[in-house]
């Protein structure tokens, strides 16, 4: 439900904030250049909006006057690509990368080693481009503003060609007999990209699709198109679209409004005139029959093929900015496919088709609804079109239960009304999109309640129903495609992109070549050159005065009901009590780790003594705002021979619903149906299924539990629950579920006995004192019904040891993992170190990953617990990260900074310790602290740490990394004919996905 993505957290509750009375703006009238068009309070931001023009420049504002600190400004653009290069996405880096007034070779970096902002980015949509920022200093935000404006506006990147290169591809040859190679950082990200066969299943669907307009190209870029692209398109691009008519700036915030606009007049918009040419998007005419597509993704060479093929629906569904049709396809979404007993989900696990679905809403100027198989194979396509339209057809008649629908509606009722996020700017930015690129009302996006009570009284009389008729069953505008597996098929491509290249090369003359080893020669030296201290200047900065010396600190207050003890952390949470059970794992056997996790998994989907497991769901969406449960764990002391690991639930739920809660978590953990075969056996199923496009699609997570597994405790238990591990051991009982079916459930039974007792239990919660009698007397009537017994934790033994293992898939990029646990080798914690991660990371990594080695990115972790880690990110080298990851010490060797620069990476350090927080947020972070045994003595200390480092005790970690690094301890997930060219590096290789 991607269109729920925007409207899910966008609100809050209406008595948290108090609208920003601010002066009073007059419609019409004109501020700093800026004629306020409509001043209307919205209720559901509870905050007084205002719509302005610039009537110079032609440049639409929002102001959200809302109370909050933490300010955010955006810049955003309608950008229409008609091809595959990624212009979009290669300017949307490359303006960042030098301006008129900040003429560094990347702003952007520099502000990220030091800034305290609570947000920094910019985005590429296939119709739009964003740079937003947020902090709570209002220096910082201000800052930041005019950076990011002189980045749009006033690029380096019309005088400068390196800048294209860099960011999105050439040329590169180091020597007149060496191979030419493809590089630049956006060609390698999409590289990374298209590796996720979803990726490229959207790529095809939404080619055919939108044969005529923006949708049916790349604005990322496809690899094979992206050098394509010259520098006079580029340029040329950029200009068409970055105009401020062409532009849409939000505001939001307690900053100072009249300063806001001041800034941006005088600064910017005032050197532009208003272009009268509005840049629209054509509507896709609609088709006249329903259209079929089979397509290939590659998998390995050798790999089995079954059950690989992905199958998809798709239908585009009227417009955007059709707000009732918009929403009522969302809650479709979930009757139809998402919910745990919706019709479609059903007929296809009857049919056998696929191991999971899923379904969603695309809300480009005209919706795509979409819902997509997992694990199908080809020959299931013509059944799959048969199933989807009986279902269709059974649908439209009979319509959708109606408990189902209550629920789905009380579930986005409550996501929408209880704006759980501390970035609530930014969700208003980014649900004022289609609003701002589509609608005749800009304040479309954020008011929720018109459309809300217009859908529900629309389900009253059909319109569900309706919408199926109309959308689906008869819309011709619509695909069904096949998208299978062919092993082999990268390596057939990457000899096709050798061949061209080779080809490219030979036409060149001696002259040629020679100049081409010299313009890659002086691009290596621009990238490797530092900026002038004038450049590094430009950048502006806080100063140390900005920063505050105290600890953001959160803790509970211990109490007790019924002899189970309850951590309070006590907050305004407006009615919503948001609680959280804690079950210690520690008394099951070592080898029951990964039934706990998939009993997790299980809890709340499985039938009941009293409940389906469809009715269960009904139940759940009725009356809670979520309930999810999974494992996680702490480390008491920051020491990894203290494991605290957790089976953790969290519900939320209304005030006045919290017996209900307690009825259902009561339900679920003593009344589950764990015996029930059938549905045990769907949903282990689908849960492999959805553990297996983890496992493909999220490498570097891959990559990195694998790694900590080789030498920490915490790590091999990450490992097992969540890791390849995990995959091998979820694989297994699925593959052979019918012969074992007894022995799985016996484990899960033994599981849950083990865990779920009286005894086991720590019960946490975040509400209002108020609140907590409420709360205290629904627990009192849940824990007579708890399990009683003894509890005895167990010591787990886990054999660490390095594996050094390559990681091989069809990913055409890697993913490079390399560290160890300094603590191993005699080194302490110090705050000082957060610094040195800051530095290693934004500064080092940053240069010699991205900037020169062209991955999408690199980074480090320095950790309290002891763990030392490197990774990149959709890289493409392996053997060349690692020595820069072992050159990381002599980096430290040299490390140099003045008291400016060292100023800027103690402010950038802090940046990412302190951020804003919601109640809920702040409650787990106390009950965190709890368990692992943190004080606020000790947080203060390493912040003073922080505040206190200087360039010599970065220098003085030379060593360390040194040390760490000789260990010569990785893992790399990659391409499998990379990872078997230096299979000599590695002790083991195997597939990902067996």
């Amino acid at each position: 439900m991607k269109h729920m993505i925007y409207l899910v957290a966008i609100t809050m509750m209406i008595s948290m904030w108090s609208c920003s009375d601010g002066p009073a703006h007059k419609e019409g009238e004109v501020y700093h250049g800026f004629r306020l068009i409509e001043n209307r309070f919205v209720e559901e931001v509870n905050a007084n909006c205002l719509y302005f023009e610039h009537e110079k420049s032609g440049a639409r504002l929002m102001k959200i006057a809302a109370d909050d600190a933490n300010k955010v400004f955006a810049v955003s653009f309608k950008t229409l690509p008609q091809n595959d290069y990624g212009t979009p996405h290669i300017i949307e880096h490359s303006v960042l990368n030098g301006s008129e007034n900040f003429p560094a070779k990347s702003p952007f970096d520099i502000l990220r080693k030091g800034s305290l902002n609570t947000f920094l980015n910019a985005m590429t949509w296939p119709d739009y481009t964003a740079y937003p920022i947020a902090s709570m200093n209002n220096k910082d935000y201000f800052n930041l503003m005019h950076v990011y404006m002189d980045a749009v506006f006033n690029p380096l990147l019309h005088s400068d060609p390196r800048i294209l290169k860099q960011e999105g591809w050439h040329y590169e040859l180091d020597d007149m007999d060496g191979e030419i190679t493809y590089k630049g950082v956006v060609y390698n990200e999409m590289k990374g990209a298209f590796s996720d066969p979803e990726r490229q299943m959207g790529y095809h669907t939404y080619k055919v699709l939108f044969p005529d307009n923006t949708y049916g190209v790349s604005s990322g870029g496809h690899p094979e198109a992206i050098p394509e692209l010259t520098y006079d398109y580029f340029k040329n691009f950029h200009k068409t679209y970055y105009h401020p008519s062409n532009s849409f700036i939000f505001l939001y915030g307690d900053a100072d409004l009249d300063k806001e606009l001041e800034f941006l007049n005088s600064e910017y918009l005032s050197n532009y005139e208003k272009q009268e040419e509005k840049l629209e998007i054509p509507l896709q005419e609609p088709f006249s029959e329903k259209k079929t597509l089979e397509e290939s993704y590659s998998v390995p060479e050798g790999s089995d093929t079954r059950d690989k093929t992905f199958l998809g629906y798709y239908y585009v569904a009227g417009l955007t900015t059709d707000q009732d049709l918009t929403m009522a396809l969302d809650i479709i979404s979930e009757a139809l496919v998402n919910h745990e007993s919706a019709p479609l989900r059903l007929a296809l696990q009857e049919a056998g088709i696929g191991k999971d679905i899923y379904a969603y809403v695309d809300d480009s100027k005209q919706n795509i609804f979409q819902f997509i198989v997992q694990n199908a194979n080809p020959e299931d396509g013509e059944k799959f079109q048969e199933v989807v339209s009986e279902t269709l057809r059974k649908v439209a008649q009979e319509g959708f239960e109606e408990e189902m629908i209550e629920g789905i509606v009380n579930r986005m009722e409550f996501r929408l009304r209880e704006g759980d996020s501390p970035y609530k700017g930014l969700i208003y930015l980014f649900s004022l999109k289609n609003s701002f690129l589509f609608a005749d009302d800009i304040y479309d996006g954020i008011e929720f309640e018109k459309p809300l009570a217009a859908v529900k009284e629309g389900i009253k009389n059909g319109m569900l129903q309706q919408i199926v008729q109309d959308y689906f069953i008869d819309n011709p505008h619509a695909l069904m495609m096949v998208f299978k597996p062919e092993p082999g098929l990268e390596k057939e491509m990457s000899e096709q992109t050798k061949a061209k290249l080779a080809e490219y090369k030979a036409s060149l003359s001696e002259e040629e070549l020679q100049k081409l080893v010299e313009e890659t020669k002086a691009l290596k030296e621009y990238q490797q050159a530092e900026d002038s201290p004038e450049a590094v200047a430009s950048i502006p900065m806080l100063s140390r005065s900005d920063i505050s010396t105290d600890v953001q600190w959160y803790e509970v207050a211990e109490k007790s009901i019924g002899d189970i003890p309850v951590l309070h952390y006590e907050d305004f949470t407006n009615d919503i009590v948001y609680a959280n059970f804690f079950f210690d794992l520690r008394p099951l056997p070592q080898e029951l780790i990964p039934y706990a996790n998939l009993l997790s998994q299980l809890l709340g989907k499985m039938n009941t003594e009293n409940y389906s497991f469809g009715e269960l769901d009904n139940a759940l969406n009725i009356h809670t705002g979520g309930f999810y449960t999974y494992l996680n764990s702490y480390l008491e002391n920051d020491s990894d021979d203290k494991l605290i690991p957790k089976l953790r639930i969290t519900a939320k739920a209304t005030v006045d619903k919290t017996d209900k809660l307690f009825e259902l978590l009561d339900e679920i953990l003593n009344h589950t149906k764990i015996d029930d075969t059938e549905r045990l056996k769907e949903l282990l199923i689908r849960h492999q299924s959805q553990v297996e496009s983890q496992a493909k699609n999220y490498g570097v997570g891959v990559a990195m539990n694998r790694l900590t597994s080789y030498f920490k405790n915490a790590g091999m238990f990450n490992e097992m629950i969540n890791g390849l591990t995990y995959y091998d051991f979820v694989t297994d009982l699925t593959e052979n579920f019918d012969s074992r079916n007894e022995e799985i459930i016996a484990n899960l039974q033994k599981v849950a006995s083990l865990l779920i007792k009286k005894q086991n239990l720590i019960a946490g919660i975040t509400c209002s004192g108020e609140n907590f009698t409420t709360y205290q007397e629904a627990f009192n009537n849940f824990v007579p019904e708890l399990a009683e017994g003894e509890v005895s934790l167990n010591q787990w033994k886990f054999n660490l040891e390095p594996k050094n293992e390559g990681l091989m898939s069809s990913s055409l990029v890697q993913y490079v993992t390399k560290g160890y646990d300094y603590k191993k080798l005699g080194y302490e914690w110090d705050g000082k170190m957060e610094v040195l991660n800051q530095i290693l990371s934004t500064d080092y990594l940053q240069t010699q990953i991205r900037v020169m080695g062209g991955a999408y990115g690199g980074w480090a972790q320095v950790s309290p617990t002891g763990t030392l880690m490197f990774a990149s990110y959709r890289d493409p080298n392996l053997t060349e990260t690692l020595d820069n990851y072992d050159a990381g010490a002599e980096y430290l060797q040299n490390f140099d900074a003045d008291s400016t620069e060292m100023t800027r990476y103690i402010i950038g350090t802090i940046s990412n310790i302190d951020y804003p927080s919601t109640a809920s947020q702040r409650g787990t972070i106390a009950m965190s602290n709890y368990f692992k045994k943190e004080t606020k003595e000790k947080m203060q200390k390493e912040r003073n740490a922080i505040l206190n480092t200087t360039a010599e005790d970065i220098s003085g970690y030379a060593q360390l990394i040194s040390d760490v690094m000789s260990q010569d301890i990785y893992c790399v997930y990659g391409n499998d004919q990379k990872i078997n060219a230096h299979e000599e590096l590695f002790e083991s290789v195997r597939q990902v996905v067996q």
